[in-house]
């Protein structure tokens, strides 16, 4: 009897070491894959174990894109990450501050045009300007109308050319790859996107963008899947299918497209990781 109880504790040992073994075979896979599907470099994946930077990502009413963000860079890249409270003035000690997609303060009376004279953002002013180590400040769709509205980037945006809301995947390949943000994209790589927002059309006058093209702040273009720039590939009629930016000093950013929705290999998509993963290069 003893003999027969201490073989199927044997056995269940066994059973419990082959279920550790599977399960951590599955694991690794799981994220060498992810690290396939992101283009980047093996250990590239968690990137904390590389360099340690601490998230901050800008809540304001109505920023539905706050939870896809947190879930980004916490979840998915295992970063410390905080929240900047859009009535509070203090930065708590982050190295990147993100303002997030989603339509703040219910998009009135325009996009970003209330978010913009929040407290939160004049500190965010000068963590960009800091003479000693400016800042790095990225906005992702109503983040990136929120800096134009702010005067940290250049542009404004208007309704999309159909007049309607816009929501699906799009394509989109790098106009520079030395900026921080998109240095992990190769160039002439296309990359799926999803978007999703009513304001998506980019402008700026003749002088602002020649200026922008002389100073290398465009980043990204509306294209095809096949990397072609036409005008049937650009979703919301943005001049010079531009889907992304930069300033000058190349630390602030504006992406049009919803990258914090493109990060988990379950969703099929983790193009959106390169951009995250650039900044913390």
């Amino acid at each position: 009897m003893v003999i027969c109880f201490r073989f199927l504790l044997l056995i269940k040992i066994a059973k419990l070491r082959i279920f550790y073994k599977t399960a951590k075979y599955f694991l690794v896979y799981e994220l060498k894959k992810t690290k396939k599907l992101a283009g980047v470099k093996k250990n590239n994946y968690l990137c904390k174990k590389i360099i340690k930077m601490k998230f901050g990502i800008v809540n304001f009413p109505g920023s539905v894109g706050y939870s896809d963000t947190l879930y980004a860079l916490h979840y998915i890249l295992e970063l410390e990450v905080v929240e900047l409270w859009h009535d509070s003035a203090e930065l708590r000690g982050v190295d990147v501050v993100v303002l997030p997609s989603g339509a703040s303060f219910g998009d009135l009376p325009c996009p970003g045009a209330i978010a913009a004279k929040s407290p939160i953002m004049t500190s965010i002013k000068a963590f960009a300007e800091n003479k000693i180590k400016k800042g790095i400040v990225l906005g992702i769709g109503n983040g990136f109308q929120i800096l134009c509205q702010a005067g940290m980037l250049k542009g404004k945006f208007t309704p999309n050319r159909t007049g309607t809301f816009l929501g699906k995947n799009i394509f989109v390949k790098p106009d520079k790859t030395s900026a921080s943000l998109t240095q992990l994209i190769r160039k002439e790589q296309v990359l799926q996107l999803p978007v999703a927002h009513s304001f998506g059309r980019f402008e700026a006058d003749k002088e602002t963008l020649r200026e922008m093209h002389k100073n290398g702040q465009i980043m990204l273009r509306y294209c095809r899947d096949d990397g072609e720039i036409t005008t049937d590939s650009n979703p919301d009629g943005s001049i010079d299918n531009i889907a992304g930016i930069c300033n000058a000093e190349g630390n602030i950013f504006g992406i049009m497209a919803c990258i914090e929705r493109a990060v988990d290999p379950d969703l099929g998509n983790v193009n959106g990781l390169l951009f995250f993963q650039g900044l913390m290069q």
